[in-house]
């Protein structure tokens, strides 16, 4: 009898483990799949940004990116957005192909609300790592461009949290970047760099952009290859004496367009799907199998004890 007991006990221990190990391995397949479901920035006035509030940290800024202001909104997977802040790893900033204006001298074209030409091919821009001619993907940082072009209007701002407190200057540096192979993202005031980062760049010297306290910046963003670029970003800044600082990863998709990244998203949940069905049915063929085998060993010990 003590012996059968201890059997159901053992027999209910070991389908209950079992369980639950199918339920964490289904679980963790479901998370992989979760950042395809972030949402897909793709025009319209948005900030990388960071909001201060005293009230539940003194030491830590909330990292956003903040879609909408005012009567200037965002596209945010096909619907108008006012106001809205996502946490960095929700949402995803498309650079389309119409963002392609090349490395070139374009006397004609659209740039700063005007057909007055632009020109990339100077030496400033030889930090880039592409030749003249070259394709080059270009966030503008004046709004019109951004319409005209039909690419997000990418700003930074320091407007949430910080009136009434005692904060100089907030920088903003990266911690981390991955980018397609060759890839090169950087940021320039005018014709001055700010940032330069490089596929494979562990190492982040002199990459800085510093907004005041309440402030809000537009710059020109630079990608010089197709794929996906995710940048850590610290901001750091002093609240009187206080060392207040946050970080977040942000990512920017430079082609394909949003139909593609969303078919990309479907084909993998789906495969999610099946491998999860595919764990529940070994789990429950587990479980059935290893009970018939427990018992057959308690029918054989009880006859032996006896």
């Amino acid at each position: 009898m003590r012996l059968t007991l201890n059997g159901s006990l053992a027999l209910r221990s070991i389908s209950t483990a079992l369980r639950i190990g199918c339920t964490v391995a289904v679980l963790s397949i479901t998370r992989i799949t979760a950042p395809l479901h972030a949402a897909v920035w793709t025009a319209g006035h948005g900030d990388i940004g960071v909001a201060y509030d005293s009230l539940q940290s003194t030491t830590a800024f909330e990292m956003e990116v903040h879609i909408g202001e005012g009567t200037s909104t965002g596209t945010v997977d096909g619907q108008a957005v006012n106001d809205t802040a996502y946490a960095p790893n929700a949402i995803t900033a498309q650079v389309p192909a119409t963002a392609n204006l090349q490395r070139i001298n374009n006397p004609t074209g659209f740039w700063t609300g005007v057909s007055g030409g632009y020109d990339f091919t100077g030496s400033a821009y030889d930090a880039l790592g592409v030749s003249v001619g070259a394709n080059l993907w270009v966030l503008s940082p004046t709004g019109a461009d951004a319409d005209h072009y039909g690419t997000p209007f990418l700003g930074w701002a320091t407007e949430e949290g910080f009136t009434g407190e005692s904060f100089g200057n907030v920088t903003f540096t990266p911690i981390s970047f991955s980018a397609p192979t060759g890839g090169t993202m950087a940021i320039y005031n005018g014709t001055t760099q700010e940032w330069v980062l490089t596929d494979g760049e562990t190492l982040f010297f002199g990459d800085s952009l510093s907004v005041a306290a309440g402030g809000h910046y537009h710059r020109t963003v630079f990608f010089t290859e197709p794929g996906l670029y995710q940048v850590g970003i610290q901001a750091a800044g002093l609240n009187g004496g206080t060392s207040v600082s946050g970080s977040a990863v942000y990512s920017f998709q430079v082609v394909p367009e949003p139909s593609s990244l969303a078919l990309a998203g479907l084909g993998v949940a789906t495969l999610a799907v099946v491998a999860r069905r595919r764990r529940r049915a070994r789990c429950t063929r587990n479980v059935a199998s290893r009970r018939a085998i427990y018992r057959l060993n308690v029918l054989v010990g009880s006859r032996t004890s006896r």
